[in-house]
C-alpha cells in the first residue's frame, strides 16, 4: 500500500530527467521566449540568447563576440479533469499557474564560446481535490528538476561548429496521497482485508506525504553545419542519466467518518469510531514514517533540424525529436521495511515529435515568430493515471521580439497546449499484476496556456 506513494516521485523522475519537452510527461520545452515562440525549433539555428545550451550546444558559436546574458520565466497555466464512465461525475484539476525560470551566461571569442545555463526542464505538477477517486493514486504532486550545465563550443571549420555540455541535475519530488482502508489487512488476521469485513471500497483512513530528492550527471553534444549562406543543419544528443533518489514517507490519520455498530467483528462497543480501531497502524505499523530509495534511468534523446533563410528577413525551421522512453519499463522501489518493497510495471514507449516554426524580422527592431508542435504519448493506454494523465499533444505558439538598443532586447511568447482526450484509470493495479485496460474507468482531458518572457543583454 505505501508502495504507491513513491510511484509518482520516482516514476516522474524516471520520466523526467531528460530535457526539452520533446516527448511527454512533465517535461518543459520553454527555456527561452524566442525558441518558445517559434515552436521549440532550435536544433539547426538556436536563438541568440544562450538557450543553445539547451537546444544545440554547437549553436553557441554564432558570430557574436563578447558576453551574452539572458534570464526569463515561463508561466504555465494548466487545466483539465477526469470524467467517470459510470457516474458521469467530473473532477477538475486544481492547478495554480507554475513559474518555470531559465538563465544563461555565455562568452564568445573568435572560434570559441563557453557558458553556463540554469533551467528547469521539469517543473510541473497535478493537483486534485482529495475527494477525487484518483486521490488514492495521488492528489497533490509536484516535480522540479534543476539543470546546471557548463557548456563549450568550437568552430573548427567555417561551415561546422561542435559543442558539448556537462549536466548536473538536482531533482526534487513531492506526492500527497490517500490510503484506502478497504484494501488493507486487518491486524492479527492474515489474508483478511477491512473490505471483507464490510468497509466500503475507497474509504480513506490515512494521508501519505512523500518528499524526495536526488542528483544525477549527464552530457549533451551537438553539431551545426552551415553548407550554404541560407541553410543551417543541426543535431544534438542528450545522454541518459542514472538518478539515485532518497526520500521519506510521512503518514497521518484521515477521518473515515465510520461509527461501528453493535456486534461488529472487532469486538468493540457500539458507537466506537472506526478511526480508533485503526489508530495502531500509525504507531506499530504498517503506516510508520520511513525512508525510501530508488534508482531510475532517464531516457536519452536525439534531435535534428534544418533552418532556411527564405529571404534576408524570414527564416523557416523544422525539427524532429526522438526520446528513448522505452527504458522506463518498470519501477523498483526499496523501503526500510523490505516487506513493502516492490516493482511496478510501466512499459513506456519511445516517442517521436515534430516542430515547425518561423522567425520574421518585420523591422530592424521587431521580430515576429510562430510555430507548431506535435508529440506522441509516452504512456501506453494501460498506464494513464491521475499522476500523469498525458497523451498526444498539439501546441501552437506566437511571439514577438524587440531590440531596444544594440545591447538590450526582450522576447515574449504565448503557447496553447491542446492534448487529445485520453482514456485512463484512477486506481493502481495490485502488486505483481501486469497493467491492462481492465481498470480504465474514464476520460482525462488536459490543456494549458503558457506565457514566456526573456530579457537579453550583450556586452
Amino acid at each position: 500500500m505505501p508502495r504507491h506513494l513513491v510511484l509518482f516521485a520516482l516514476g516522474a523522475a524516471a520520466l523526467g530527467i531528460a530535457r526539452d519537452v520533446r516527448a511527454q510527461g512533465f517535461q518543459v520545452n520553454e527555456h527561452g521566449a524566442c525558441v518558445m515562440a517559434r515552436g521549440g525549433t532550435g536544433a539547426a539555428k538556436p536563438c541568440a540568447d544562450g538557450s543553445a545550451m539547451v537546444f544545440n550546444p554547437a549553436g553557441l558559436v554564432d558570430g557574436r563576440i563578447g558576453w551574452t546574458i539572458s534570464a526569463g520565466v515561463t508561466l504555465i497555466d494548466a487545466y483539465g479533469g477526469f470524467t467517470d464512465d459510470l457516474t458521469g461525475a467530473e473532477a477538475e484539476l486544481q492547478n495554480t499557474p507554475v513559474p518555470v525560470p531559465h538563465g544563461f551566461i555565455q562568452y564568445q571569442r573568435d572560434k570559441w564560446a563557453a557558458g553556463i545555463g540554469v533551467f528547469v526542464p521539469y517543473g510541473l505538477g497535478t493537483t486534485w481535490e482529495d475527494t477525487f477517486r484518483g486521490a488514492f493514486a495521488g492528489y497533490d504532486n509536484n516535480l522540479q528538476n534543476i539543470y546546471i550545465q557548463p557548456t563549450i563550443a568550437f568552430k573548427p571549420h567555417p561551415m561546422v561548429s561542435i559543442g558539448a555540455g556537462f549536466d548536473l541535475v538536482i531533482g526534487k519530488v513531492t506526492l500527497t496521497q490517500l490510503v484506502d482502508l478497504s484494501t488493507n489487512e486487518v491486524p492479527g488476521f492474515p489474508l483478511t482485508t477491512f473490505g471483507m469485513l464490510g468497509v466500503p471500497p475507497e474509504t480513506p483512513f490515512a494521508n501519505g506525504a512523500l518528499d524526495g530528492s536526488g542528483t544525477g550527471f549527464g552530457g549533451h553534444f551537438g553539431i551545426q553545419i552551415h553548407p550554404h549562406e541560407r541553410i543551417w543543419i543541426g543535431a544534438n544528443y542528450l545522454m541518459r542519466v542514472a538518478m539515485d533518489y532518497e526520500g521519506d514517507v510521512d503518514f497521518s490519520p484521515y477521518p473515515t467518518g465510520i461509527v461501528l455498530p453493535a456486534g461488529n467483528p472487532f469486538g468493540v462497543p457500539a458507537g466506537t469510531p472506526l478511526d480508533s480501531v485503526v489508530a495502531g497502524a500509525f504507531v506499530d505499523g504498517p503506516l510508520l514514517d520511513q525512508p525510501v530509495q530508488a534508482s531510475a534511468p532517464m531516457p536519452d534523446q536525439f534531435s535534428a533540424g534544418i533552418a532556411v533563410d527564405v529571404t534576408p528577413s524570414l527564416t523557416v525551421l523544422a525539427d524532429y525529436n526522438w526520446v528513448h522512453w522505452s527504458l522506463f519499463e518498470d519501477l523498483p522501489v526499496t523501503f526500510e521495511d523490505d516487506d513493502l518493497s516492490s516493482t511496478t510495471i510501466e512499459n513506456y514507449q519511445d516517442t517521436h515529435g515534430v516542430r515547425l516554426g518561423f522567425d520574421w524580422s518585420a523591422t530592424s527592431k521587431v521580430a515576429v515568430r510562430g510555430g507548431y508542435i506535435f508529440h506522441q504519448a509516452a504512456a501506453p493506454d494501460e498506464t494513464v493515471t491521475p499522476l500523469l494523465p498525458e497523451g498526444p499533444r498539439s501546441e501552437f505558439s506566437i511571439g514577438l521580439g524587440y531590440q531596444f538598443s544594440r545591447r538590450f532586447r526582450a522576447d515574449a511568447a504565448y503557447q496553447y497546449l491542446d492534448q487529445q482526450i485520453r482514456r485512463g484509470r484512477t486506481a493502481e493495479f495490485p502488486e505483481g499484476e501486469t497493467p491492462d485496460l481492465s481498470l480504465n474507468n474514464g476520460l482525462y482531458k488536459f490543456k494549458a496556456h503558457l506565457f514566456g518572457i526573456t530579457l537579453t543583454a550583450g556586452f
